[in-house]
């Protein structure tokens, strides 16, 4: 049996990996990196770092449709957001499905997912079929009719050829586990996580991600190379698409800082979030506050 941890360079996966070094040996597991080509240089720098100090073979997985993140959203003619995140589907979802596939073997699929991180991830199972999705139905409107459909079917033939012969379990070892006990294990083992946390940024998977908190873009708007990498995406969507898609969704900022009174551009949330009287709350954040840069004790110390 193949034994994969999805190692996305963030603390939770990196957690799974050194969980996994223990218990199966190093020589015995695949990180998995499934590289969006919208990630922080410390993130490659991290990823493949770890995986060397732990000597565990790193494989890097890429879409065999889009080149990177921004290619993607030219070619879709808009930005991914938090209601519309095909960006995990199409750069990290889909790369994975193709790579299981082509393994002649079952597989142990190891994921650094949390029941903290969000309500909808609390529903998860603690442990799956990765496949499992393919053999449910649900109802969905389309051009006015109510239809049901396969929850997944890409590949879906393909899926249920090899499910036949083979078979693909997920397991969640962090599921029940707080930020700061993955935080912990971590320093525990004698390992340091992602930079970026250091840095003040809650999440490190894609810089920035379009669920990044208004306290991060304030970071980036002042880091030369993110702040031009994002204005430079922008504009080449316009360029491309004659579109004024943002990469920011309405409502990012109060409306009576945008132009257009719609999509906020790059720059007038940078401009934003660098006020005095921004609004800079953030519905993530925890309870009495952050206590210095980093979300999480033992990083800034």
């Amino acid at each position: 049996m193949k034994i994969l941890v999805s190692f996305s360079g963030g603390k939770d996966s990196q957690a799974c990996l050194i969980k996994a070094v223990q218990e199966y040996g190093s020589d015995k597991i695949e990180a998995v990196f499934c590289d969006t080509g919208w990630e922080h240089p410390d993130t490659y720098k991290h990823v493949t770092g770890t995986c060397r100090k732990m000597r565990v073979k790193l494989v890097i997985l890429k879409s065999r449709k889009y080149t990177d993140f921004v290619d993607m959203a030219i070619k879709r003619s808009r930005f991914p957001s938090s209601q519309r995140r095909f960006c995990t589907s199409e750069l990290k979802i889909k790369p994975m499905i193709d790579y299981i596939l082509s393994l002649n073997e079952s597989c142990l699929i190891i994921q650094g997912v949390r029941a903290q991180e969000s309500e909808e991830r609390s529903k998860l199972p603690y442990e799956c079929n990765y496949f499992g999705e393919y053999h449910e139905r649900v109802k969905k409107t389309r051009k006015g009719k109510k239809i049901e459909v396969w929850k997944q079917d890409y590949r879906r033939k393909d899926v249920l050829k090899w499910c036949a012969q083979n078979d693909a379990s997920v397991s969640r070892p962090v599921f029940r586990w707080s930020g700061q006990n993955v935080i912990d294990y971590i320093l525990a083992a004698g390992q340091l996580p992602n930079p970026l946390y250091r840095k003040g940024f809650s999440r490190v998977g894609c810089y920035p991600c379009v669920m990044c908190r208004r306290l991060e873009v304030k970071l980036i708007s002042k880091d030369e190379w993110g702040a031009r990498r994002l204005m430079e995406a922008e504009q080449r969507m316009k360029m491309e698409t004659l579109k004024g898609s943002s990469f920011f969704a309405p409502g990012y900022i109060p409306v009576r800082f945008c132009k257009n009174k719609i999509y906020p551009t790059v720059q007038e949330v940078f401009d934003y979030v660098n006020r005095d009287d921004a609004g800079m709350e953030d519905m993530f954040e925890p309870e009495g506050g952050y206590t210095c840069m980093s979300l999480y004790h033992g990083l800034c110390e």
